[in-house]
């Protein structure tokens, strides 16, 4: 139950941060951050964030990720893995979608 928690509060604290800028693939701020289109969040954008908007923002793209697909069950652990290997790739190719990278690593 902790896990699922941490969960819920990590996507709320996410969706609360109305004033973060956001940033096209391209690196060029959008002019209206109140309409977010996920596909075109760059990797750099999650390499930028400190710890706790990292933990939100991956925690929203899970949870974004599993609605999509329609499962109702979370493996915790294995989420935990698709996380920490889609933050290395981001590290070293910045320009890649995040919304991509996640999808790759959660389908192998």
């Amino acid at each position: 139950m902790n896990q699922f928690k941490w969960i819920f509060v990590s996507t709320a604290c996410l969706l609360s941060i109305s004033s973060v800028a956001v940033y096209s693939q391209n690196g060029s701020q959008q002019e209206d951050a109140s309409n977010i289109n996920l596909e075109n969040i760059a990797c750099r954008n999650l390499v930028k964030l400190g710890d706790t908007d990292q933990e939100a923002t991956m925690a929203y793209v899970h949870g974004f990720l599993s609605g999509k697909n329609n499962e109702l069950t979370v493996d915790v652990v294995k989420l935990g893995d698709v996380s920490e290997k889609a933050f290395d790739y981001c590290i070293d190719n910045p320009d890649d979608s995040l919304l991509s990278v996640f999808e790759q690593y959660r389908n192998n």
